[in-house]
């Protein structure tokens, strides 16, 4: 009945989830774009079937949005939990969604000690029930610009409260009722933790990666450069997972002698089976559908082309969770499949390997482009390239072979000892191009984060490019251009904004201020914040501990499309304000680093400074009498008045003017700095202070106040800090002088956009 348009179905029910849930002008031109389309079809069935559609889905996002609420309210609670999923335990902290008999809660747990650690392994698995008591606790919402929300990512999930167990309160856990659905994702777990045991180091993240999908074994720095190639694709199950298997098993029932009725129904059984085997990613459950519909069309000879295979998959999935829409992995398999079909349909029947290979690669890269720009704010420029080389290596050797060995584990020990060991060398080898590859200066170009009318703009110049490539008439060089001339605007509006920006970054306890001129003139930051580190026992080591840098800095800067730092000002040597500096150095260029004199006695600041100076970049010892200026402002360091190092009374202390505001930035200035300030330098009208040492009592003095006068002060402190910063009587002092105070652990980031006469203060989250 709608062979060939059930895509427009799809597009009516993504539509009216958009109107739902993102109500906007945006979402009301897509909606009305998507149903003149489907007029200009000029089949009424096709219009009554697509406003059917419209209505229902509607319908579907509102209830789902209107039952999205909890029973339940913060603070101590006593009940019944069951785990859906074995937890992932990392070090000393175990995680899980578990659900109550009323809805879903985020469990975490601190793990007391190795011995429980070691129990909680064994005895917690999918189905098992536990009668607990514990704390309530609200999600944290983003308190950086474009930082990961997770309050709404647990909303979108159905969960409103992070579960804190009482200590031990784990340990008395029963099985739950067996099902087929937990038999199997338990037999998930015992089998990575099988390869876990059984496998070489190197080969066992790929093992798990590609016959579980389980990427968690992968080290951090290894994903990161498999993403600025644009091929971390290949590290996820997905059709061309499935599509091999799938394969490979139909050549095997037919040489044994199974008849296409037999093997239609093994498969049937099969599908279900493997993607809860592999982790029901939405790739291996769009997969999956996919080759369900496409068999049962086969077999029952019903009007389905592979791109309405797509649609239907795609309304089922949203059918039973509206709220996947906003997952990056399901736009990317949807979006990257709908491509791929679309651009098979117009190739000329006789197309080499090589160019189906690279029209392949170009289009996955064209339709990827606007989600890798939204969610992570850059893309691999050489992905085409990378993708012609690995997708035949993973698809006929790596792929293959993975089984192969998992298998053979099950055959003959010393066999498989002998060929892991060989093919986890060759992937060594596979590895080392990848990090070489990466490192490429322009392997990737830096987007930052687009508006929403960016990205719409950049969304018409790739579909510009695909219509007019399907003309044929037309050179690629001429198909590219409209985006071409889309981007040339884009990136200038990047990278030379009209306005400036202060960022005063939540990095928790630690400083870390990020300013960025107008028009391109400076990008300057002070200090980069840092994680305090406590030794510990091994056992309680994480494999992916949180870092600053990695975490909070980095993320946010690329968001900003900032890929350089022309001034990087090191306040001191202490590891909340430079902890992150090493992290920074490795990603992002910098062309200055400013340090108080003899700062590098302390190991840290003279480990980085060595790693800096092997990248070239320029060192700066700086004290009072250190200036510079431009066209946007003026800036001078003030003190340290000396050479010698006393750690915070050395504090690089700079004094700015810009945005029609001068600025005190102090770092962690004490009292017996601040007063050789106001000796040497006497009265400073001051408009905006960075209270220094994050508001301990130690600093900002009476003294001080009375001679800069501050309109208004920023205390950078970590939400419930140890060390109780800030101190009352520092708030006391400010308020004596009517100073208006802006708290990072209370208020988030802070954010200040200006011209050259003005500007505006804005916190994080809104």
């Amino acid at each position: 009945m709608f062979t060939g348009r059930w895509i427009f179905l799809a597009l009516a029910a993504l539509s009216a989830l958009f109107i739902c849930f993102e109500l906007n002008i945006f979402s009301i031109l897509f909606t009305l774009m998507v149903m003149i389309r489907v007029i200009l079809e000029k089949n009424m069935r096709l219009l009554i079937a697509s406003l059917v559609c419209l209505m229902l889905f509607f319908s579907i996002g509102f209830i789902k949005e209107k039952n999205n609420t909890s029973i339940y309210s913060q603070g101590k609670i006593t009940t019944t939990i069951y785990f859906q999923q074995p937890p992932l335990i990392d070090g000393d902290r175990l995680k899980a969604i578990v659900t109550t008999d009323q809805e879903k809660l985020q469990l975490q747990y601190l793990i007391q000690t190795k011995e429980e650690k070691e129990l909680l392994k064994r005895s917690i698995q999918s189905g098992t029930s536990c009668k607990t008591s514990g704390e309530l606790l609200d999600p944290m919402n983003n308190t950086n610009e474009h930082a990961f929300n997770y309050a709404k990512y647990l909303k979108r999930d159905s969960i409103h409260w992070i579960f804190q167990p009482t200590k031990n309160s784990l340990q008395s856990c029963t099985p739950g009722k067996k099902s087929i659905s937990t038999y199997l994702i338990n037999l998930r777990e015992q089998g990575i933790r099988l390869v876990e045991e059984n496998f070489p180091d190197n080969l066992l993240p790929y093992v798990n990666a590609l016959i579980f999908g389980d990427r968690a074994f992968f080290d951090e720095d290894l994903l990161l450069a498999y993403q600025r190639l644009g091929i971390i694709h290949l590290l996820a199950i997905s059709g061309l997972h499935v599509g091999f298997i799938m394969g490979f098993l139909y050549y095997f029932f037919k040489r044994i002698g199974l008849t296409t009725e037999d093997t239609y129904w093994i498969f049937v059984c099969f599908l279900p089976v493997y993607a809860l085997i592999t982790g029901a990613n939405p790739p291996v459950i769009r997969a999956t559908l996919m080759m369900f519909l496409l068999l049962s069309a086969k077999k029952w000879r019903l009007p389905f082309t592979t791109m309405d295979t797509i649609a239907i998959s795609f309304l089922l999935f949203i059918m039973f969770n509206p709220y996947i829409i906003y997952q990056a992995g399901f736009q990317l398999s949807f979006a990257i499949s709908l491509g791929l079909v679309v651009m098979s349909n117009s190739l000329p029947k006789e197309t080499s390997f090589f160019r189906t290979m690279f029209e392949t690669s170009l289009t996955s890269m064209f339709i990827s482009l606007p989600i890798l720009m939204w969610y992570f704010y850059e893309f691999s420029l050489v992905s085409p390239i990378a993708n012609m080389f690995f997708v035949p290596l993973y698809s006929f050797i790596v792929l293959p072979s993975t089984i192969f060995i998992w298998i053979l584990q099950f055959v003959h020990e010393e066999t498989f000892s002998f060929v892991a060991n060989v093919f986890a060398k060759l992937l060594i080898l596979s590895e080392q191009i990848v990090l070489y590859a990466s490192s490429w200066k322009y392997s990737s170009i830096l987007t930052g984060k687009p508006s929403g009318m960016a990205l719409t703009f950049i969304m018409i110049g790739i579909g510009l490019y695909f219509i007019l490539r399907e003309k044929k008439q037309f050179h690629v060089v001429v198909a590219l251009f409209p985006l071409l001339f889309i981007f040339i605007f884009y990136f200038a509006l990047l990278n030379y904004p009209s306005k400036g920006e202060v960022i005063f970054i939540d990095v928790g306890q630690g400083d870390s201020i990020f300013i960025q001129l107008p028009y391109n003139r400076g990008n300057y930051l002070i200090d980069t914040g840092g994680q305090i580190e406590f030794s510990q026992e091994e056992w309680r080591e994480r494999a992916t501990p949180f870092d600053t840098g990695k975490n909070i800095l980095i993320p946010l800067l690329k968001s900003k499309g900032v890929g350089k730092i022309d001034k990087l000002i090191l306040t001191h040597a202490d590891i909340d304000h430079m902890g992150a500096s090493e992290e920074l150095l490795n990603q992002i260029g910098i062309k200055e680093v400013h340090v108080p004199p003899n700062s590098w006695e302390k190991p840290m600041m003279k480990k980085f400074l060595m790693l800096a100076e092997k990248k070239d970049v320029k060192i700066t010892v700086s004290k009072g009498g250190t200036k510079w200026k431009n066209k946007s402002g003026t800036f001078s360091f003030l003190y340290p008045l000396n050479d010698t190092y006393s750690d915070n009374n050395s504090s690089l202390v700079l004094l700015a003017h810009f945005g029609g505001l001068n600025w005190l930035f102090t770092g962690d200035l004490e009292k017996e700095g601040e007063v050789e300030l106001i000796r040497t330098y006497g009265e400073l009208p001051i408009d905006v202070l960075k209270v220094g040492h994050h508001g301990s009592k130690t600093s900002t003095s009476i003294e001080l106040l009375e001679k800069i006068d501050p309109e208004f002060a920023v205390i950078s402190a970590g939400r419930n800090n140890r060390y109780g910063h800030p101190h009352p009587e520092v708030l006391e002092n400010l308020q004596r002088f009517n100073v208006k105070v802006f708290r990072i652990d209370e208020q988030g980031a802070l954010h200040y956009k200006f011209s050259d006469k003005d500007g505006t203060f804005q916190s994080v989250p809104q």
